[in-house]
């Protein structure tokens, strides 16, 4: 028999909030800048000042804000004892061999549907710094806090669709803003394309436990598609390639979370 999943009350409340405060920072800086390009209240270069410093530091750094002040709440945990675990490993050779498998999967998911933009292949360094700060940061709070919480209460294949169709979710106020580059994606593709990379970077910190495994596959993720390769596949309705990709993609994670596990099994005969 499975084993039955249970969530605390303090644990349940400990995700509720970050819901609360991940949604309300987020949303509050995005709705302020809507209201901004609405009203016509500043200039131009000001106003894509504020776009890429509102988003950069307010929008998306909202599950790593929300992660702190939730963990310090329950567990008084200090700034920078945060920032510690946040690159805490327990083995970098298991976590470098998924962070380069997963690497490998996502990208292989973006080529198979995408075609090269034709950028010099140096600038994957360029990207993929900057996709850090531009993504790959939510990391902190939606698979260091959120998912393993859900995964509390649910099977991890449930609980990493919830977590995917609530960060689509998330997302949502950024279809709304001038110019941003959800503005011309299908919604839908976007949050199926959520549930897919949130099973990947679930995957990922089940197997290391290591948060910035996921920073970095987040960030490759987000370099490869849009940065180096067209972005087709979320420009759309999903096609019945894309969701080949995506089913065979699943299986492949499955696969390998379930090798894992027989292989920890046999280690411990």
């Amino acid at each position: 028999m499975s084993q039955r999943k249970f969530i605390s009350k303090e644990e349940l409340c400990m995700m509720w909030r970050y819901l609360f405060y991940t949604f309300s920072i987020a949303w509050g800086t995005e709705f302020l800048l809507i209201m901004l390009y609405r009203l016509n209240l500043l200039s131009e270069n000001i106003t894509l000042f504020l776009y890429f410093t509102a988003i950069g530091f307010g929008a998306g750094m909202a599950p790593a804000y929300a992660a702190f002040i939730v963990q310090r709440k329950q567990t008084g945990i200090k700034l920078k004892a945060f920032c510690k675990q946040i690159f805490h490993t327990s083995n970098m050779r298991r976590s470098i061999i998924f962070l380069l498998l997963f690497a490998a999967i996502q990208f292989a998911a973006c080529i198979v549907q995408e075609s090269y933009l034709g950028n010099p292949w140096y600038l994957f360094i360029l990207f993929i710094s900057m996709m850090i700060w531009g993504g790959g940061l939510e990391e902190i709070g939606w698979r260091g806090v959120f998912q393993p919480l859900l995964e509390k209460r649910f099977s991890f294949l449930a609980a990493a669709f919830i977590e995917g169709v609530i960060w689509g979710v998330w997302h949502l106020p950024l279809w709304f803003i001038p110019n941003s580059t959800q503005g011309d994606m299908n919604f839908i593709a976007f949050t199926l394309y959520c549930i897919i990379l949130g099973l990947t970077l679930a995957a990922a910190y089940r197997l290391t436990k290591c948060i910035w495994v996921t920073i970095l596959i987040h960030a490759w993720g987000n370099t490869v598609l849009g940065g180096m390769y067209t972005l087709t596949s979320l420009n759309n309705y999903p096609s019945v390639k894309t969701l080949v990709v995506y089913a065979l993609q699943t299986a492949a994670i499955m696969l390998i979370l379930l090798i894992d596990k027989k292989r920890r099994k046999f280690m411990l005969k």
